[in-house]
């Protein structure tokens, strides 16, 4: 990463870059980042326990993001003085940017819903007059960098190994592979005129921020309310698991936004569901669609295409796992034109990728002629996975009966392979008279696909049978998908939480669906919402309902059913600030 100091700023050249359908300079893309390891000690034996870091996670997503054209602008252990210094340079800086991104890596925590950014030179012990003076105040920080453009915040601010450092404890103490926030100690007025202990209404982490009406705004946060944030997960052991994940994936091209952001939350899932509990970043937004950070693939590998060694995925994941889930880690490992040539070169994996990618628009430009050519050559190879999405794409795009009618075959071709996924869509085929004849003898081979598709341990099947299989054979399903569960499949407490909710079992649902949807499930997101909304089982919590309405409305992934159920909430919540259309999934 080549950059020029300015004290402790360091400011990366311009390139030009194209974003969107015209051409911007590099001028036009302006990432401020900042992060904070070295907390200062103070006399008095209270402090702000250090962090290995911060300090090589902004440098290694500035290097990402310079890679795809931005002007990086990095502070490193920022006294208060110097994150305002750098706040207003880069607010006059960036005031006509298309594109800005805040980062942060340190600490911070709420207070009176407020949230704030913790200065290396900050106490922990603080009068309640004195938090603007002592930290970064993070709405105003906001409000300062808002523009007409696109302005992205991402914060990993919930971290430190254990409490703050108090007296006989010192930094090395701390335990580099966990971080859970302090709580600052708050001296209020009238507690210390009334001669009473500090009190401590601060609370770890940071809240929700609200956007204003009309902005384009997007914010990933590292983590969850109450869940650490890992400092490091090997491997590497140099950086966050977060800031490994957000420089893997933030410059893939063609890739919206919000995609870029749920795949830097599986990421971090995955990478740390070894732990108790995994690490499980949450995003929302209100952007419009197809914003894209990079056209064009910037990785320059310097290789020889024809050493391009095949991708990296398993025929059980691809059985099991959503080909949304599948497609970024296959672009984050292998860039556009690799993935091309090895289409060219026969690969059945590769062309299969390629056509979902042609389909859906995904790293490339949506192209449904070259999608059905491509997937009609990955069918051809005759491995599952290319007969189902053939069949899929032919379900839903062909031109006329016959197109119907092969996908039909094709769905039953898939599903003879012992491919779960595939025997999931032809039960759905077979059971809903969707492009066959409506009968007994269909609905019948249909839960004969859905038993057979247990056998791979596929949660769907099994609360698909909860459902269909009759009344007497539930509690088997249930009890089969409850022990998935328990086995640590999160995809089991999804089905689990859908199947409670439409039994209107809410005590049960809930747990559920906050396993769920802290995993990134969009339905039990928006579950968890209506639930906070409407008081299933507890007093309503507009705070709780808006913040699960957020993540589930901004999901690509979220069911029109459900995201125009959102909508109405959003308007009787008052939540102006997001303008998302339902243009979702059936």
């Amino acid at each position: 990463m080549m950059l020029r100091m300015l004290g402790k700023i360091f400011v990366a050249a311009s390139l030009l870059f194209a974003l969107l359908p015209t051409a911007v300079t590099a001028q036009e893309k302006m990432a401020l980042l900042i992060g904070n390891s070295n907390y200062e000690q103070h006399p008095d034996g209270y402090s702000w326990s250090a962090l290995p870091n911060p300090v090589n996670d902004v440098e290694v997503v500035g290097e990402a993001l310079e890679a795809i054209d931005f002007t990086v602008t990095v502070v490193s252990n920022g006294t208060k003085a110097e994150m305002s210094e750098a706040l207003d340079r880069f607010s006059a800086e960036s005031a006509d940017a298309e594109v800005v991104i805040f980062y942060f890596a340190g600490h911070g925590f709420e207070y009176d819903r407020r949230n704030f950014l913790v200065p290396i030179d900050a106490p922990i012990k603080v009068g309640e007059h004195e938090l603007e003076e002592e930290f970064v105040d993070f709405e105003k920080l906001a409000s300062r960098l808002s523009h007409a453009g696109t302005m992205l915040f991402i914060l990993d601010a919930c971290r430190t190994g254990s409490d703050f450092v108090g007296p006989g404890q010192g930094v090395e103490d701390f335990q580099p592979t966990s971080r859970s926030a302090p709580t600052p100690i708050v001296m209020t007025r009238a507690t210390t005129l009334g001669g009473g202990q500090p009190i401590q209404p601060a609370s770890a982490g940071v809240n929700d921020y609200d956007f204003p009406p009309g902005a384009n705004v997007a914010v990933l946060f590292s983590t969850g309310r109450g869940v650490p944030a890992y400092d490091a997960a090997p491997p590497p052991t140099h950086l966050s698991p977060f800031a490994l994940e957000v420089s893997r994936f933030i410059g893939l091209p063609k890739i919206e936004v919000s995609s870029t952001f749920n795949a830097i939350r599986q990421g971090v899932y995955d990478r740390t569901k070894v732990f108790s509990p995994p690490q499980a970043p949450y995003t929302y937004n209100s952007l419009p669609p197809r914003v894209y950070l990079s056209e064009n693939d910037a990785r320059n590998r310097n290789i020889d295409l024809e050493q391009t060694e095949g991708l990296n995925v398993t025929l059980e994941e691809m059985a099991r796992t959503d080909e949304n889930i599948l497609i970024l880690r296959v672009l984050a490992e292998h860039t556009v034109e690799e993935i091309q040539w090895l289409a060219d070169n026969n690969d059945p994996v590769a062309t299969y990728f390629l056509g979902y990618m042609q389909e859906f628009g995904i790293g490339v430009p949506r192209d449904l002629e070259k999608a059905r050519a491509t997937l009609e050559k990955a069918a051809a190879y005759e491995t599952p996975y290319g007969e189902l999405e053939l069949a899929y794409f032919l379900h839903h795009n062909g031109k006329n009966a016959a197109d119907r009618q092969r996908a039909v075959s094709l769905y039953e071709s898939a599903a003879g392979r012992d491919f779960a996924k595939a025997r999931a869509h032809y039960a759905r085929v077979l059971m809903a008279g969707v492009l066959v004849e409506q009968s007994p003898e269909n609905y019948l081979a249909g839960l004969e696909q859905l038993k057979q598709a247990t056998e791979s341990k596929y949660p769907y099947a099994f609360y698909a049978l909860a459902l269909a299989d009759g009344a007497e054979n539930q509690a088997k399903w249930i009890g089969s998908l409850e022990a998935l569960r328990q086995d640590g499949d999160v995809d089991a407490d999804h089905w689990l939480c859908v199947f409670n909710v439409q039994k209107t079992n809410y005590d049960i649902a809930l747990p559920l669906c906050e396993n769920a949807a802290e995993a990134g499930y969009a339905d039990a997101q928006a579950y968890l919402a209506r639930a906070n909304h409407e008081g299933w089982v507890s007093e309503p919590s507009p705070r709780l309902a808006k913040h699960w309405m957020r993540q589930a409305i901004s999901s690509p992934d979220l069911p029109a059913g459900l995201c125009a159920q959102l909508l109405t909430m959003q308007m009787e919540l008052g939540d102006v600030g997001f303008e998302t259309p339902c243009s979702r999934s059936s």
